[in-house]
């Protein structure tokens, strides 16, 4: 069985030439530009590439043209989708599937902070979390907690942040005494 070597995972990109690939071909599938953190946190996510490699390859990609920054971030250059496209057989059946998961997972990462917020304000004898859901037009539920050590707080974010779904539920129909499904 083969082991995770320097952050990636077996299957995994360990060329320079691979990695340029395949960020022009994430890069060609995406609607908006990304920034490069955003673009490596994708190929990171799977532990597809190491950020090493990543690096080199992306300033490449920009010395040379193939990828093109905007006040956005970066999308594929004219140059870049030529390459991209006379080259996509290349890259494996298997880091295409993985890819395609990353970009999923990060976009609903994304789409689920950008409606789930959550504020902590230092207080004289403790801390105010505020735990906030959001649609993209209302505000839909928000929660102060006062807890009195620091300690806490982690432990209320990580319980907002896997079980949010599930505390907006319980809320109304304890606060409407209607059931929902």
């Amino acid at each position: 069985m083969q082991e995770l070597q320097a952050g990636i995972n077996p299957g995994g990109l360990n060329n320079i030439a691979e990695v340029k690939l395949v960020i022009c071909y994430m890069l060609n599938f995406c609607i908006e530009p990304l920034s490069k953190t955003q673009i490596f946190d994708i190929l990171d996510f799977n532990n597809i590439v190491n950020y090493f490699y990543f690096a080199q390859a992306f300033n490449e990609l920009k010395e040379g043209g193939q990828i093109e920054e905007s006040s956005n971030g970066f999308t594929l250059a004219p140059s870049g989708k030529e390459s991209m496209l006379a080259l996509q057989d290349k890259i494996s059946k298997n880091i295409k599937e993985r890819l395609e998961i990353s970009a999923k997972n990060y976009v609903n990462k994304i789409i689920f902070e950008k409606w789930h917020n959550i504020e902590v304000k230092k207080e004289e004898n403790g801390f105010t979390v505020k735990c906030t859901i959001k649609d993209d037009v209302n505000e839909l539920m928000s929660i102060s907690l006062f807890v009195p050590e620091a300690k806490q707080i982690n432990q209320i974010k990580q319980n907002f942040w896997h079980n949010s779904e599930g505390i907006y539920k319980n809320t109304v129909e304890l606060l409407t005494g209607e059931h929902f499904t």
